[in-house]
């Protein structure tokens, strides 16, 4: 293969690699806040969530600004979060420190290569203090610090205790434990027979002993 062809082969080669990167880094899906949505109100520690995740994810941050802020100034919510999320949540936004008002929301995931994805929620309405205008369809009121909720167990009866092991090995088990148990009970049994024999045959010798005595007494009277 000639110098040239070789040069528009690694250039085709890059051309795609490059193509390829740009592609996967544009796809949708990957940056998302789902909490709050645009419009909605917020009070408290509010819990944000949406999608941060990616074939080239590096990090993500999270942050607010005031929706009318000519300076263009954002203040950190979280930043350099290395964990993907995928509609989890993202970060809590303790909004018990700024004033009520219209702010909005910037998602922002750090990609391999130096891009970027961006995502902007407008007019999310902090409400700590002054009274909610209208009721937002979706939107969440949390005043307290936000926990995962799962289903709450009912009590339950505790379980009797269960031999461990496969069927056959639990009727091993209660074959050893009934071999055990009778081979102590032929033994107990033996036992009482014996100790019942030995004391018949005690008592038949102090019989007869106290009827040797007898015979004597009446003889000696005789003589």
């Amino acid at each position: 293969m000639k110098k040239s062809q070789r040069i528009w082969v690694l250039l085709a080669m890059g051309s795609i690699i490059i193509s390829a990167h740009t592609a996967a880094a544009q796809a949708p899906g990957y940056a998302d806040i789902s909490f709050p949505a645009a419009g909605e109100a917020v009070i408290g520690l509010a819990t944000l969530v949406g999608s941060a995740s990616h074939p080239f994810f590096t990090e993500y941050d999270l942050a607010f600004s005031y929706q009318d802020d000519p300076s263009n100034t954002w203040f950190i919510i979280s930043e350099h979060v290395k964990q993907e999320i995928q509609s989890g949540p993202l970060g809590i936004w303790d909004t018990t420190g700024i004033t009520d008002g219209i702010y909005r929301m910037r998602l922002r995931v750090f990609l391999e290569g130096r891009e970027t994805l961006v995502v902007l929620i407008e007019n999310v309405r902090v409400r700590n203090y002054t009274r909610i205008e209208t009721a937002t369809p979706g939107a969440v009121v949390d005043q307290s610090t936000p926990t995962h909720e799962f289903p709450t167990s009912t009590p339950r009866p505790t379980p009797l205790p269960v031999l461990a092991g496969n069927g056959s090995q639990m009727v091993a088990r209660a074959f050893s434990v009934g071999a055990v148990l009778g081979l102590l009970g032929l033994l107990s049994g033996a036992f009482y027979f014996f100790a019942r024999q030995r004391i018949r045959i005690r008592m038949g010798v102090m019989r007869t002993r106290r009827m040797l005595r007898q015979e004597e007494r009446k003889h000696r009277k005789q003589a």
